[in-house]
């Protein structure tokens, strides 16, 4: 358990005995929210949970069940009317609907309290309850039931749906107790306010209250920083049985003066399903409020020059403190900004471009048929250096038979030293076959240096399709070389 559960378990445990101190008899037949999976909803707290409790927590003075009067007795979470008929029994628990049952009924008019039935020690209390029920064709009628009951002899009333158990007019549901908020100061000084919402009860019946814990408003209105004895409100209830307590993020929805009693209630059960994995909760209470180590970021030029023209560096650094993780990713989200502004304002390496070498080629091509959308054919030219030296008529050879399909694809090569060599293709693959080729004479691997870049045309007047050779109109082949810019291109003849 980590020191900041310990810190709610003091907190809860102060108030726990201030909530039974006040609450009294009153606490008796107030709503308990039953938590283990298959639970009968909302019930009364009855006098035997609250004795156990009371047990439980041995700092208290104690509690007095003469003090005050019981809330008054109420049957629990039914449903009045639902999307079909239904039958409520009296049954021990996980049995079908028996002799001690309503009729199938269409819907609860009320539910009255009539008395207290006590039995033998080792069978307990009972509550009578009287049902008024109105059957699916008018008929009405009464039906005593009981509930309470203690080991082998316990009854609860269960609801039995003959079909849709959708509920339309939910039944009143057993009453909070206004405990005043308990201000509470812990042993490190920090200190809470804890609120009391309710009781829930584990799969044992025990029950314990239900909280809401969060720093009082001095501490929340001296920073906004999460950590220490400042963080988010928590709902918080111990658990019954002995294991870790339910801990989780509170709800502002729950604080809304038209929010309804036990509004925490699927939350609380959701939270009570994942903390009955104690190794869990560790980890979700290491990652809300376990510190993060610290960090320091730190930005440097390397352009920066001083007065004297001398290379100088300069830093732009910010700190990262040890704190829970959620104030730690914000601290590193506020440092952001002064390190990417460093990254504009300090000088910035510029890659000189590559110096352009070798002779120049120029490649020819005309389509076998003409346009598709004229009577002339397409002409292409393919430009760039070679360092090769092979010469004119060798050059001549390792083009002539060469041939691609035109298209609309646009593939270039930059970054080397042939320069920058375009070719408008029919697919990616085709447009660097052709490039490929011309690479291969000229010497560079055009995977390994420079780089590719793939575009296109939807233009109906660019990218037409057609299959291309070496131009040989004239009686010469269109392909040329030419040693420098302002030297004439050499051509060989057919």
């Amino acid at each position: 358990m980590t020191a900041f559960t310990e810190k709610l378990d003091r907190a809860a445990g102060a108030a726990t005995c201030a909530v039974l101190e006040i609450g009294g008899a009153s606490l008796i037949g107030s709503g308990v929210v039953g938590l283990a999976a298959g639970g009968a909803g909302v019930v009364p707290l009855t006098a035997g949970a609250a004795a156990v409790m009371a047990s439980n927590f041995l700092g208290c003075q104690g509690w007095d069940p003469n003090q005050g009067e019981p809330s008054a007795p109420v049957v629990g979470d039914l449903c009045y009317e639902g999307a079909s008929d239904f039958q409520v029994g009296s049954v021990f628990p996980g049995d079908p609907p028996g002799s001690n049952s309503t009729p199938e009924i269409k819907s609860l008019q009320d539910v009255v309290y009539i008395e207290d039935v006590v039995g033998p020690p080792d069978v307990g209390t009972y509550q009578v309850f009287e049902f008024q029920w109105t059957k699916s064709d008018g008929g009405t009628g009464t039906t005593r039931l009981r509930q309470g009951g203690i080991g082998q002899y316990k009854r609860v009333f269960e609801q039995f749906w003959t079909g849709d158990p959708t509920c339309e007019v939910p039944g009143p549901k057993p009453p909070v107790i206004d405990i005043p908020p308990y201000e509470y100061e812990d042993e490190d000084g920090c200190e809470l306010t804890v609120n009391f919402y309710g009781f829930g009860s584990g799969a044992g019946d025990n029950a314990n209250p239900v909280f809401k814990i969060e720093p009082n408003a001095a501490t929340r209105a001296e920073s906004d920083v999460i950590g220490g004895c400042n963080f988010e409100p928590v709902i918080y209830m111990g658990d019954p049985n002995g294991g870790p307590p339910y801990v989780g993020p509170w709800n502002p929805d729950w604080d809304q003066p038209d929010s309804p009693p036990f509004d925490w209630e699927d939350q609380l059960k959701d939270i009570a399903n994942i903390c009955s994995n104690k190794d869990v909760l560790d980890r979700l209470n290491q990652l809300l409020v376990n510190p993060f180590p610290g960090t320091t970021y730190a930005l440097n030029s390397i352009c920066e020059l001083d007065d004297q023209g001398k290379p100088e560096v300069k830093t732009v650094e910010r700190q990262i403190p040890s704190v829970p993780p959620l104030a730690s990713i914000a601290r590193r989200i506020d440092a952001l900004v002064p390190l990417l502004q460093g990254q504009k304002d300090f000088k910035q390496p510029i890659c000189p471009s590559v110096k352009p070498q070798g002779e120049l080629r120029t490649i020819g091509f005309i389509s076998e048929n003409r346009s598709p959308n004229g009577r002339d054919y397409l002409r292409k030219r393919l430009r760039y250096r070679s360092m090769s030296g092979i010469g004119l008529n060798a050059l001549i050879d390792y083009w002539k038979d060469f041939e691609f399909d035109a298209g609309p694809v646009t593939v270039k090569h930059r970054g080397a030293s042939w320069g920058t060599i375009t070719v408008w293709a029919a697919s990616a693959d085709e447009g660097k076959r052709v490039i490929r080729h011309a690479a291969g004479e000229a010497l560079i691997d055009a995977d390994q240096v420079g780089r590719w870049e793939i575009s296109g045309s939807t233009s109906a007047r660019l990218g037409m399709p057609g299959r291309m050779k070496v131009n040989k109109k004239g009686g010469y082949f269109w392909i040329t070389e030419r040693d420098g810019s302002n030297n004439r291109p050499r051509v060989g003849t057919t």
